[in-house]
């Protein structure tokens, strides 16, 4: 090797990146210690009741319970190294809370933060938070199994990977979700990796997870739809509000915050153009009652909306770009669905619902879409797994496929509805959600060149982004501005992108018939079935999966020209 060579960083593998990713951690918490830092017992002081015995106690009798589940998930010998795990999740709980607090005191004017700080729900999501982070640092939580708990990867991954450790601690889901937004603005150090993993948490629990019978979402739910006439749980005209909010977490615990009489402060102040009157201070005027409104729902169903319109227009791009008009007629369904018949959710996923729209939305509009092409394009959106649409929860505790949840539950439930869209008078349309870029993407992250899997570009800025921890997987570093070494480097990539090109145009050649769906029937009627019997139906399949490739690459290359456009910004 050439001196130049022998300088360079050596790639980063996902050993490395893992190792990284903990010393990192274990860095920022070096100066945290397991007791609360001098400024964060000074809150607990100034509170009206002291926490700081029960945070004691509460910290004592998880940190037993953790250790213990943690051995019995990985091993009897590991539970003194699920208690090391636990201090460290401590640590970081500590560090998290103090920073929070000092926000509030900088937005408040207040130091006294007795109700929140008393709060055992929002001292078991921060901890279970911290924990989290922990846990996806050292790859003990994951989600290879899409969430689901089932099947597929290590033992020790099923076992761990969230929302295990909501079980642990025995926190719901809609609580957990209170904290996740404001746990990532608390701590800058957090690795992009760490803020799409909470991100992945977060749409679990509006997916399916917080729709679990049990869930404080339902009371909520019940509470706000019994004064609906007043509000909703989250009007349609906010639709085209950006998604960032004020409510910080003490915000989201503390709800409903907006109580039912409100009082206006006295006037006592005179005018300067005129005399001071001698009469007694006006009393405080009493408003009209106004129902409780619930942070925490409002919030939920606001990103609610734009996950569920953001997986329906990924959806409609695969199968409907020849019918544009019809997508935000299947989004005003699907948006009636999670507003107006919320109980379809129950124990259910958001995805189902989404498909059923689409299904219904095409039957009326005469247009020519199977429940099997639906699924076949639904296996190839991120994050998803059979078991959504093969395990569905259709009537009496009885699971089957999506296709019999369809006819038996969701066209029975909404079938006036349905009907109203073949009518002269459809229903009006949904304000379509505005969708911004998220909060917790950082918009310096590497980028993927569109027709490889090897190939990243991503901007030098500190010693931190070094070349060696831009890429895990790549075969070569190229750091442009540096030296380079040989020439043959730059063939090599070349080679590359160009054998990556080749095998991405031979996944477009879809000159075979996909393989069908085994055991899994999509019409009572037998008009839409899995099994390849109805051979008419497989050219429209191909032509479908066709466009929906087609439209995959050219997402891909809007989001490439996306990306560079903020950066110029």
């Amino acid at each position: 090797m050439s001196d130049e060579d022998s300088t360079l960083i050596p790639p980063q593998t996902p050993i490395r990146a893992a190792m990284t990713s903990i010393q990192q951690l274990r860095g920022d918490l070096t100066s945290s210690g397991d007791q609360p830092s001098t400024n964060l017992a000074t809150y607990f002081k100034n509170c009206t009741v002291d926490p700081t015995q029960d945070v004691v106690k509460r910290l004592e009798t998880f940190g037993e319970t953790f250790s213990q589940r943690f051995g019995q998930a990985v091993g009897p010998h590991c539970v003194t190294l699920g208690r090391q795990r636990f201090n460290l999740g401590v640590k970081l709980y500590y560090k998290i809370m103090e920073a929070m607090l000092k926000s509030e005191e900088k937005r408040l004017s207040v130091q006294n933060f007795s109700k929140l700080l008393n709060d055992s729900t929002f001292h078991t999501s921060l901890l279970a938070c911290a924990l989290e982070v922990v846990m996806a640092t050292y790859g003990e939580s994951s989600f290879k199994t899409g969430g689901y708990n089932q099947g597929g990867g290590d033992a020790t991954e099923r076992n761990m990977c969230f929302p295990w450790i909501l079980d642990v601690v025995e926190l719901t889901a809609f609580d957990f979700y209170k904290v996740i937004e404001s746990f990532i603005k608390a701590d800058p150090t957090l690795s992009k990796d760490i803020v799409k993993h909470l991100e992945t948490c977060e749409n679990l629990i509006m997916e399916r997870i917080a729709w679990r019978t049990g869930s404080p979402l339902f009371d909520l739910l019940r509470q706000e739809h019994e004064g609906e006439t007043a509000e909703q749980v989250e009007t349609t005209a906010n639709f085209s509000q950006p998604l960032q909010h004020n409510h910080t977490a003490a915000d989201l615990y503390l709800s409903p915050v907006r109580p039912g009489l409100r009082v206006l402060p006295p006037e006592t102040a005179a005018s300067p153009n005129t005399q001071a009157s001698s009469q007694p201070p006006t009393q405080p005027v009493s408003q009209p009652a106004r129902p409780l409104k619930s942070n925490s729902l409002s919030l939920f169903y606001k990103k609610l909306y734009r996950l569920a319109y953001t997986r329906l227009k990924m959806l409609c791009s695969y199968l409907l770009s020849s019918h544009p008009e019809l997508e935000p007629i299947i989004w005003t369904l699907f948006q009636h669905t999670l507003q107006h018949e919320h109980e379809l959710m129950r124990d259910r996923h958001l995805d189902q619902l989404m498909m059923c729209a689409m299904y219904a939305i095409c039957k009326v509009k005469t247009v020519d879409l199977r429940f099997k092409t639906i699924v076949t394009a639904y296996k190839n959106m991120p994050n998803t797994s059979q078991d959504t649409f093969k395990h569905v929860l259709t009537t009496d505790g009885n699971y089957d496929s999506i296709i019999v949840f369809y006819n038996l539950v969701f066209m029975q439930k909404l079938k006036t509805n349905i009907l109203q869209y073949a009518s002269t008078r459809p229903p009006t349309l949904s304000p379509i959600p505005q969708i911004p870029r998220s909060p917790y993407k950082f918009p310096n992250s590497p980028l993927r060149v569109p027709v490889s899997s090897n190939v990243y570009i991503s901007p030098m800025k500190s010693p931190r982004m070094s070349p060696g921890m831009m890429t895990p997987r790549s075969r070569m570093l190229v750091s442009i501005g540096e030296p380079f070494g040989l020439i043959n480097r730059f063939q090599k990539i070349n080679q590359m992108v160009n054998s990556g090109d080749r095998s991405f145009k031979r996944s477009l050649d879809l000159g075979s018939t996909p393989k069908p769906l085994k055991r899994l029937r999509f019409d009572m009627d037998g008009q839409d079935e899995a099994d390849g019997s109805k051979s008419g139906g497989d050219s429209t399949l191909i032509q479908k999966l066709t466009e929906m490739t087609s439209t995959r690459s050219r997402m891909q290359e809007q989001k490439m020209k996306e990306d560079a456009e903020s950066r110029r910004e």
